[in-house]
């Protein structure tokens, strides 16, 4: 580096410029439920359900009782998603950096899998909920009538997930009738509010396609570019790990450590009657 006809000092800094990655809105126990996560020994529960019986007439006073036969079913949550990273930090470069570059590694590996696993969690939501179409043209009119679609199968939607677009669209349309949230566990995960009574999210990683393993153990791809607005309640969307670890390991084949990370996930939309979600491409 010169200045005129002179040689100057060049500085590497160690102040580093940080990656982008998608808003966290995998909330525990905000926008998922979190009942049998750190809880899980095995790699598979069952849930029961009882069956509800239908809807009966009334009886004349001093009549006898009818029994009837109880049924259930089983809910299968699989944790059958592992997602892995190992990045290779030879120490002679590592000596050559100003900075951690193990530990930075470590962090990087970290926040790439939850990246992983979100994305996978969005994609279960939306292959496992129920897509519907709706006529209406404004942002609030669409949320207004998807949910009318899910009370109308008595279940209580509280988290609605917009596409940038959408939640754009919402902004101008809702004014100050648009809460923003102030809880800081859920303001750092991106741009959240309350409007007609349910959480708003933004959700930059409605992008691309998306896979995960079902709980039949069936690999699915979603294709999440078309994903407009997914309204729900939080309470059917399952999350469960039985591993996440993180290490920075020794390496027997080259001078240095590996920064390793392993998480062991389960996905599973218990009810997709309390799931739905439109798309910009009507059907």
């Amino acid at each position: 580096m010169k200045y005129g006809d002179d040689f100057v000092d060049e500085q590497y800094s160690d102040i580093l410029e940080p990656n982008l990655y998608t808003d966290n809105v995998m909330i525990p126990d905000v926008t998922y439920n979190a009942q049998y996560e750190g809880d899980v020994h095995s790699g598979l529960v069952h849930i029961y359900k009882e069956k509800k019986s239908g809807r009966k007439d009334p009886k004349t006073p001093a009549s006898d009782f009818e029994d009837e036969k109880t049924e259930n079913d089983l809910i299968d949550l699989r944790l059958n998603n592992t997602y892995q990273k190992s990045k290779k930090i030879y120490q002679v470069t590592a000596n050559s950096c100003s900075y951690d570059k193990a530990e930075v590694n470590l962090s990087n590996c970290v926040n790439e899998n939850k990246e992983d696993r979100q994305a996978s969690a969005l994609a279960c939501l939306i292959n496992e909920g129920t897509k519907v179409t709706v006529e209406a043209k404004t942002i609030t009119e669409k949320v207004i009538e998807i949910r009318k679609s899910i009370r109308k199968k008595h279940a209580y939607p509280d988290i609605v997930f917009a596409s940038v677009d959408a939640f754009a669209q919402m902004l101008k349309e809702a004014g100050n009738k648009y809460t923003p949230t102030t809880n800081d566990m859920i303001i750092t995960s991106g741009r959240v509010g309350v409007y007609l009574g349910m959480t708003w999210f933004e959700v930059d990683a409605f992008e691309g396609t998306a896979k995960y393993y079902d709980f039949s153990g069936a690999l699915k791809e979603i294709n999440l570019d078309d994903v407009e607005l997914v309204v729900y309640d939080h309470s059917t969307l399952h999350l469960a790990d039985n591993l996440s670890m993180m290490r920075l390991k020794d390496s027997e084949h080259f001078t240095g450590v590996k920064a390793q990370n392993e998480i062991n996930t389960g996905f599973r939309v218990t009810n997709k009657d309390k799931v739905a979600y439109t798309t910009s491409i009507p059907s």
